[in-house]
């Protein structure tokens, strides 16, 4: 059965839970010449891949950078963008041999990815250019070698921040012939991790400038809404851009769907044991097929259940892949999809970035996966030879995947999310001003980024790690900067994983991050990896260790935890209507505090167990509004802590729509009787350390998300309320008290009242 039989029996056999299915026609390609500029023996390498012209988007890319200009490219995935930055790069190389290059990428594994393609080119070309990875993977050896003579170097953010920057002396010649920097998949440079790397790029152009050296920037982005925008919020330039993909598309068939609901039962089907019957049709057909997951324990999940519905001549062929795998592991299993031995993949986000894995032909993202950049990647994932693709969207029972799943055509009139970087956050700022203070000296009166940096070399000095003499600051401590900074928003020590299951016979499994480490592997919680499960003995937190035996269990554990917030400074506040709204900064104190063990096959609670691990602490940035009391509805005032915890859940789920951003960039929460936030406060946070600006965004923008939470709680067909809602009663969320039959209609008249 072929990928269009398929659909055409799921049309027959699921009409009733499929919402709509939006069909793409086949797109021809667009050709243009290529320009005689190119040399020759450029073109006999394009030749020699079966490129005798170029597409649109590549040709337009190309005159960019012969003209001079830092250019963007925006084109879907799979269309060729590779090519947009490399042919001018070949053809730079050819006309200066001493030219330098340098190619940095989010993840060691797409740099991996990246230089066989690049090394290829070369010796086709007959050049015996130094082409490698600069990484923390890279022998001392090698290393040495790329710093005397590297050509092209393809590196990542965090080891140009503290590999090659901090000891920009040794690299004194790349810097100075460095002609072009290109930065791929610029999508993923959001958050604190964009905001640090804006910083380093702010370190970066000032070391160039130190070298007399200027090079071109080339930024390539999956679909956002502000790819210029974000390029200069990360390089400080101006860019043209190059949006309109002449490349072929096969025809590509969207389906959304809702798990089917039980009366009876009054719950829905599981989306993940949906995707597992569906996916499992897709697999016994030889349908190659890749499954996005939304956390860890649902990629394990997934995977299992997948594996029970098929036959064992087929289950092998079906692999789980996340972050936690060690690196061998992982470039296994692309291996195995790219040879074909593996049919259906089961991956968190990790494999939704250009990684080769070769060609599938259906996509199944179970959930929305936050942001609809990563949507138009994990949907362009299929299809990569041109021929007709599959991707399927299975919602969940979340408020904002049933609002997409009830307007599916949001997805495709969006232009994607406007990206968001916040460089001049105080915290980010300060740490990568140390840094840049240690590679150069500054001046009084110099600038970094949009300060001028007298106020904060004053500061440092009385640290002393700063030495002013007669206006010239000098970096004068024994420390190393950039070693202590991460610019990730997770701890750099992260969390071994030590399987004991054999006596004698120890061995690492994999590693999880700081922040995670007390939901995932706390005492007595079942980790899942690779397909089997694990018992957690005991979790050493101060070793930074967790140590497991691999049993055979029938639950999983899912913790929970406990956020309590305070104000640490309030910066504005105003009356705007019934709400009197506060913009300001927040602590948080995060732990967790008990887990369930939820059964696998039928998803019921089997009981609780409580977890005993530190507090963590974070700064952030928050935002709240107070509800004046005369706008609540007519209610016994003891249900309105229950109706508040139900606002917040409705705001929560849609805020990423008005925010643009995923869902887990941002918090939304309930506050009654609050000393510091108000009687009837919702408060909203950024779930990064020092913030990036969402939180204010939102409240600033309340009226937006009101309308949005008024539609989606009046076209939801429950009667009382449902997760796709206001979500229903939960203990650990409400606490133990009794609530009225009926909230969705008070949470429906307060949305009224605000207007």
């Amino acid at each position: 059965m072929n990928l269009e039989q398929y659909l055409d029996e799921l049309k027959q056999n699921e009409a009733q839970n499929i919402r709509a299915i939006i069909e793409r026609a086949e797109k021809k390609a667009q050709y243009r010449e290529i320009p005689r500029v190119v040399a020759p023996e450029i073109r006999a390498a394009l030749k020699k891949r079966g490129i005798e012209k170029l597409y649109s988007h590549q040709a337009e890319a190309l005159e960019h950078y012969l003209a001079e200009r830092d250019f963007v490219v925006t084109t879907p995935t799979a269309s060729g963008k590779t090519l947009c930055y490399l042919l001018p790069i070949l053809q730079k190389k050819l006309q200066r041999a001493q030219s330098k290059h340098i190619f940095l990428f989010p993840t060691k594994a797409l740099a991996q990815d990246q230089l066989a393609t690049y090394r290829g080119f070369a010796e086709d070309l007959e050049r015996p250019w130094n082409i490698n990875t600069f990484d923390g993977d890279t022998p001392e050896a090698e290393r040495r070698q790329v710093r005397k003579s590297g050509d092209f170097i393809l590196t990542n953010p965090d080891m140009l921040h503290s590999g090659i920057m901090p000891h920009h002396t040794l690299w004194k010649s790349f810097f100075e012939n460095l002609e072009t920097i290109v930065i791929d998949e610029m999508h993923t440079y959001i958050g604190v991790f964009g905001s640090h790397v804006a910083n380093v790029l702010r370190r970066l152009n000032r070391l160039l400038k130190h070298y007399g050296a200027r090079p071109r920037y080339i930024f390539c982005s999956a679909t956002i809404a502000n790819p210029s925008e974000l390029a200069e919020s990360l390089s400080e330039r101006e860019f043209a851009t190059v949006t309109e993909s002449g490349a072929p598309e096969g025809k590509k068939y969207f389906v959304f769907y809702n798990p089917p609901f039980y009366p009876k039962l009054q719950v829905a089907e599981s989306p993940y044991k949906a995707a597992a019957r569906l996916g499992a049709g897709l697999v016994r057909n030889s349908i190659a097929t890749i499954f996005f997951a939304r956390s860890r324990n649902r990629v394990e999940l997934l995977t299992q259940y997948l594996k029970t519905r098929l036959p064992e001549s087929l289950s092998h062929k079906v692999r789980g892949y996340r972050g936690g795998f060690l690196p061998l592991e992982r470039r296994k299993i692309e291996r195995s999809l790219r040879e074909g031995t593996t049919l259906g993949v089961v991956s968190t986000n990790a494999l939704e970035l250009g990684i080769d894995i070769g060609s599938l032909n259906a996509v199944v993202s179970v959930g929305y996966p936050g942001r609809l950049s990563s949507l138009y990647q994990q949907f362009g994932r299929a299809g990569r030879l041109k021929e007709p693709s599959l991707a399927v969207l299975i919602a969940s029972p979340s408020a904002l995947d049933q609002y997409l799943i009830r307007n599916p055509n949001y997805l495709f009139e969006s232009q994607g999310e406007a990206a968001i970087v916040n460089p001049d956050n105080l915290l980010i700022y300060q740490d990568q001003l140390k840094c840049a203070a240690y590679e150069l000296r500054f001046e009084a009166g110099d600038k970094f980024g949009g300060f001028v940096v007298d106020e904060f070399m004053e500061h440092l000095a009385e640290e002393r790690v700063i030495i002013e003499k007669r206006g010239v600051y000098f970096w004068s401590s024994d420390t190393y900067p950039a070693a202590n900074v991460s610019l990730r928003s997770a701890a750099t020590d992260n969390f071994v994983i030590v399987d004991k299951t054999h006596p004698g016979d120890e061995r690492v499994i994999g590693e999880i991050d700081y922040f995670s480490a007390p939901l995932f592997i706390h005492d007595e919680a079942i980790y899942m990896h690779a397909g089997r499960h694990y018992f957690v003995d005991a979790l050493r937190w101060d070793e930074r260790r967790a140590e497991v035996t691999q049993v055979k269990s029938d639950y999983y554990t899912d913790a929970h935890e406990k956020v309590h917030r305070s104000i640490l400074h309030l910066d504005e506040e105003r009356v705007d209507g019934k709400l009197k709204l506060h913009w300001g900064e927040v602590t948080l104190r995060r732990q967790a505090y008990l887990y369930k063990k939820i059964k696998i096959e039928t998803s019921e609670n089997l009981g609780w167990g409580q977890i005993h691990t530190p507090e963590i602490e974070m700064h952030t940035q928050g935002a709240w509004f107070d509800i004046e009391k005369s706008v609540l509805p007519l209610l016994d005032e003891k249900f309105h802590s229950a109706l508040l915890t139900r606002f917040a859940y409705l705001l929560k789920q849609l805020a990423p729509l008005v925010a643009l951003c995923d869902r887990r960039d941002i918090a939304v929460s309930s506050a009654y009787r609050d000393v510091q936030f108000g009687e009837n406060a919702i408060v909203f946070h950024d779930n990064y350390p020092g913030g990036v600006g969402l939180a204010h965004k939102l409240v600033q923008n309340h009226a937006a998300l009101f309308l949005l939470a008024l539609q989606t709680v009046s076209e939801c067909p429950c009667e009382t309320g449902c997760p796709s809602c206001i979500g229903v009663w939960d203990s650990t969320v409400d606490g133990d008290v009794a609530l009225p039959d009926d909230l969705k209609t008070p949470v429906r008249e307060l949305l009224q009242r605000l207007g």
